[in-house]
């Protein structure tokens, strides 16, 4: 999908990213007299019949009057906050200090990812590219730097050279350095200037579906049916690399390669992988503890992690008023959502990461 959707770029953008205002019409529910009622996004895939939260939360927009085209850039980052990205929830932190009124409103959404992001996933797929050329495998006791430790993790991973695994590896390589490394933003960024290229992890042939394909024949012919888990697509097949387990499922692949064996419960999970069930839990709690008031959140936000959460989201927000309220109801009704169901529809995913690459390229067009 990735492929078909994304366009490579070299530009720089500095301050202003793709314009909110462009995706406006994707909240639009019951229009009325400059409100979004019950808009598409936080309604979509619902069950049927009234939604108390929604219709709290519409009351609550009925009392700000006319909405400004700045109150639905706010609406928007709070309704296209995904919790499935590798940056939630600390992506949360950064919505709640915009609703308290940090200029700062770059956000990356649908494919799109950060700086460091990408150089995490360039030093994985040089990573690869080292052991390939190796002709002894080194212990690369080195982590004085995260290359180093990406470097020292892989080759861990992948132990002793065999031709098998110099094909895996190789096919490896070459699937994670085509994924699309998109560093574009949504809004305003504060912060300084953002490179859009490298796009890609590492820059291959024009060939690389030959040689790919040539491999993967190769695998077949050597594995037979248990080559079926090593060629699924690198990161997951529906997963970009703004999902919070790409790394991680590469991770497994990589660890698997090493011992030509499937170890899908392998390596173990870090933070950013565990638990994200019960800290989903606490910041609703929090959020909710905010906007509604806390005689009325649901219990279970009590503990020391919760209390650290509570105060640093309470911070970043500030005081209360009928604005924030209306918009950290938002966050926390996208959230509560996304617990459930899918909560955006795939008609309306794609319209919107092709309404940011349009954008992008008639800006270069008229450059």
């Amino acid at each position: 999908m990735e492929h078909t959707l994304l366009t490579p770029r070299t530009a720089v953008l500095k301050g202003a990213g793709i314009p909110y205002r462009l995706i406006h019409h994707l909240m639009e529910g019951t229009h009325t007299q400059g409100h979004c009622y019950c808009d598409g996004n936080l309604r979509s895939g619902s069950y049927s019949g009234p939604d108390e939260d929604l219709a709290e939360i519409n009351e609550l927009e009925r009392s700000l009057g006319r909405l400004s085209p700045e109150h639905l850039d706010m609406r928007v980052m709070a309704d296209f906050c995904c919790i499935w990205r590798y940056d939630y929830p600390r992506r949360v932190h950064e919505l709640c200090a915009a609703i308290g009124g940090n200029p700062h409103t770059a956000f990356g959404l649908h494919y799109q990812i950060d700086t460091a992001r990408r150089q995490e996933l360039i030093d994985y797929a040089e990573a690869l590219k080292q052991w390939l050329g190796d002709k002894e495998t080194s212990k690369r006791n080195n982590r004085s730097s995260k290359k180093e430790s990406t470097a020292h993790k892989v080759f861990t991973f992948l132990g002793n050279r065999d031709p098998l695994k110099e094909l895996l590896v190789e096919r490896t390589y070459l699937g994670l350095s085509s994924r699309a490394l998109n560093c574009s933003y949504w809004g305003h960024n504060a912060r300084g200037k953002v490179s859009l290229a490298p796009y890609a992890a590492q820059e291959l042939a024009p060939d690389w579906h030959k040689r790919m394909a040539a491999l993967e024949r190769a695998i077949q012919k050597e594995m037979g049916y248990q080559a079926h888990d090593f060629l699924c697509d690198v990161g997951g097949a529906a997963e970009p690399a703004c999902h919070f387990k790409f790394v991680r499922r590469v991770d497994i692949l990589v660890a698997s390669i090493g011992c030509l064996r499937w170890r899908g419960n392998l390596p173990a999970k870090d933070r950013t992988i565990s638990g994200r069930r019960n800290i989903t839990s606490l910041y609703l709690t929090v959020l909710e503890e905010y906007w509604r008031g806390s005689a009325e959140a649901e219990p279970g936000g009590s503990g020391e992690e919760a209390q650290k959460i509570r105060s640093e989201l309470f911070t970043l927000l500030g005081e209360v008023t009928a604005f924030k309220r209306w918009l950290t109801a938002s966050v926390w009704k996208n959230i509560k959502n996304q617990t459930r169901f899918h909560a955006f529809p795939m008609k309306r995913w794609v319209e919107f990461v092709r309404t940011g690459e349009d954008y992008l390229n008639n800006r270069r067009q008229h450059a």
